[in-house]
């Protein structure tokens, strides 16, 4: 797959759903959102690609977008694919595409080699989801000098990726939030959170386990992350869920996306009845 073969995906939707840019990425790509159902009544934020290598959520939310396209919803549902659309390019086709020789220079050189099918950081080396204000710099794996994951940036909201998506968040109302990545069939709940929050949050999580049989676990030393960021600043019920199966390698091909599609098609709608 190449990332020329996304971008098509994404523009097949767009004849049928009504989509829209929440702005540039580093490297004046679109960052795509699309909206399904109704304006009006309970609304869930929803997003995927934000790990470059972990692109299968996005090719899983494109196909969930289509599945959903045609359906009456209970309210409705702001779709980012791919929220790191350098990233994904990166792993897909390299850094060949890059102009500007210093930087393809630089991120070869934080990456150690040509091969880009590990990075999980946008174009400016940043981990977009350890980046986000909210206890930044604060989880056990993150790390403070370049790297190719989990680099958390040089100061929070650093990134043009996660400033644009910030922006967009203060300008609608939702009630809750899904964030896709990969891997290990888990669902990561209740960030900072305890009393009556917690406990609908593990009421939620407890509905979403018995649809994909994943495994529910409370996030504890994790921070930064865009899940973390809407559920300490927006008081909704945010959830990060890992689609692919650990025995999976990083990054999940295609040909594991309709087993994955399978288990969470109905955990959109799911969680927009929930919330």
């Amino acid at each position: 797959m190449k990332y020329c073969d996304i971008l098509r995906k994404i523009k097949l939707l767009k004849k049928n759903c009504f989509s829209f840019s929440l702005g540039k990425s580093l490297l004046g790509e679109d960052i795509c959102c699309f909206h399904l159902g109704s304006f009006k009544g309970k609304q869930i934020l929803v997003e995927g690609g934000i790990h470059a290598r972990e692109y299968i959520s996005t090719l899983f939310l494109l196909k969930e977008i289509d599945f959903l396209s045609n359906k009456n919803l209970d309210g409705g549902m702001y779709i980012v694919p791919m929220m790191n659309p350098d990233g994904v390019r990166l792993v897909l086709d390299g850094a060949n595409f890059i102009k500007d020789e210093n930087l393809k220079k630089f991120l070869i050189m934080v990456n150690g080699k040509e091969d880009f099918s590990l990075w999980k950081a946008n174009a400016n080396a940043v981990d977009l989801n350890v980046n986000y204000d909210v206890f930044w710099g604060q989880g056990s794996q993150n790390l403070k000098k370049l790297s190719s994951a989990n680099f958390i940036g040089y100061y929070p909201n650093s990134e043009i990726e996660n400033i644009n998506f910030i922006n967009f968040a203060k300008k609608i109302k939702f009630n809750g939030s899904l964030s896709f990545h990969s891997k290990g069939e888990v669902i990561y709940y209740g960030f900072k959170m305890n009393g009556e929050r917690l406990k609908k949050e593990k009421f939620i999580v407890n509905q979403l386990t018995k649809l994909n049989g994943y495994t529910a676990v409370k996030t504890k030393k994790s921070t930064g992350g865009l899940s973390d960021y809407l559920s300490y600043f927006y008081h909704v019920p945010a959830f990060t869920i890992e689609l692919g199966s650990d025995f999976c390698v990083h990054p999940i091909n295609e040909i594991f996306l309709s087993q994955i599609f399978d288990k969470n098609k109905e955990v959109l709608t799911t969680f927009l009845n929930l919330v």
